[in-house]
């Protein structure tokens, strides 16, 4: 059932008795498209979090992004600051910026105890139901028609166990790829950070479900990559790290760390925890703090590096990664910051962000040119990953130059 249908359905139940309530729409669909990310949708649903559990309020997320609160017998100014912190973390776009003396863009307030309002915002939520039940026809029919550009038949409980099956005597060792993460700093020698590795999927469909299609559902292609991590762990678990010179990342699951199979490989790597950097994706993270917060501070314990991966430069106006005490934090690149002037207000958060965390913390990920790294180094980030790192990393192991002359290089 939609969020919108159960919301219907709680209409319906106060209507003979609605003394009390009061309803916000948010209308967050209304945002500019880079700032609808459905990661940054579901930061600002946490806003409410502390409210939902400490009073008699339902913070409803639409299928169209837009929020609906629904509270009974709660102050409207104990609402007001949990209003505002949405705003604030939406404050350069101009839905947000349009709240003033007459008109709030933003939020429509509804008394559901006058007849009036209640008839008003029944129709919104009808409306909204209407629209939710178009949308997920759309989406179904793209998400057809995408499966049939992808070669092979849409993933499905039946086929993924004979996946699993296929994949547990599959050799892979040979699909492990590596990406170089690398510090570049003006006038201070150039070093590997780590070597990130990670399997090559498109290679890896071809080998066990030639005929399948992987992707179609992202319910199961976590579950697949949850395997994975545990033939990517057994693999390797076969390195000397006593011997190992340069750090490696895993990208993993945080379910996968909590696993056996993470404890047989935490056994192995012994004291040599501080060689090993674990990634965890931001949407995995926000899908369960609590879990987080206990992984993050297994790891850490026992030496392991964590890193925050997936985070969107838009996303910095909206929380402080630092706040979730990663030892790195992956902050992607994107062209378009390339047209930002150096006093916007988002680039001196960046700025902010960067001292927050510490110039060591971040890396530049999704490095693609030159120019990105020069961004970087600008905003006073010294890490880097991406295909021009690669690049130049091979550039580097041809040449036998070492990184210090490319550093100097990027950053004149």
């Amino acid at each position: 059932m939609t969020q919108e249908a159960v919301l219907l359905e709680k209409l319906s139940r106060i209507e003979e008795n609605p003394s009390g309530y009061f309803a916000v729409h948010l209308h967050l669909s209304q945002l500019r498209p880079s700032n609808r990310q459905h990661h940054f949708i579901n930061i600002a649903a946490r806003v409410f979090d502390n409210l939902i559990n400490n009073a008699d309020a339902i913070l409803y997320v639409m299928m169209n992004q837009d929020m609906v609160l629904v509270c009974r017998e709660i102050l409207v100014e104990d609402i007001d600051p949990y209003i505002d912190k949405v705003r604030a973390m939406f404050s350069e776009d101009p839905l947000a910026a349009g709240d003033d003396e007459y008109e709030d863009r933003l939020s429509t307030w509804y008394d559901l105890a006058s007849k009036e309002d209640y008839a008003a915002f029944i129709s919104v939520a009808t409306e909204l139901s209407v629209k939710a039940q178009l949308l997920y026809e759309e989406m179904q029919r793209n998400r057809e028609q995408q499966v049939g550009k992808s070669a092979g038949d849409p993933i499905s409980a039946k086929n993924l166990a004979a996946i699993n099956q296929k994949l547990q005597s599959t050799r892979i060792a040979d699909l492990i790829r590596q990406q170089t993460c690398i510090r570049i700093a003006p006038g201070k020698p150039g070093a590997f950070v780590f070597r990130e590795h990670f399997i090559a999927m498109a290679q890896l469909k071809e080998r066990v479900s030639p005929g399948v299609n992987l992707f179609s559902s992202p319910w199961l292609f976590q579950y697949l990559t949850e395997m994975l991590d545990r033939r990517v762990l057994s693999v390797i678990s076969r390195k000397n790290f006593d011997e190992m010179k340069e750090p490696l990342s895993l990208n993993l699951n945080i379910g996968t760390v909590l696993s056996r199979d993470f404890n047989n490989f935490k056994r192995i790597v012994g004291d040599n925890a501080s060689k090993v950097v674990i990634e965890l994706q931001i949407i995995d993270i926000f899908a369960d703090m609590n879990t987080y917060g206990y992984a993050r501070d297994m790891l850490q314990d026992l030496g392991f590096k964590v890193l925050v991966d997936g985070v969107s430069p838009l996303a910095l106006q909206f929380f402080d990664p630092a706040n979730l005490r990663p030892d790195f934090i992956k902050v992607g690149w994107g062209k378009e910051f390339e047209e930002e002037s150096k006093d916007s207000a988002r680039l001196k958060l960046f700025r902010e962000t960067v001292q927050h965390a510490g110039k060591d913390s971040i890396i530049l990920y999704r490095v693609d040119s030159e120019r990105a790294v020069k961004w970087g180094l600008a905003l006073g980030i010294s890490r880097f990953q991406g295909y021009f790192i690669d690049k130049l990393v091979q550039a580097m192991m041809r040449s036998k130059v070492k990184p210090t002359a490319k550093a100097k290089a990027a950053s004149a």
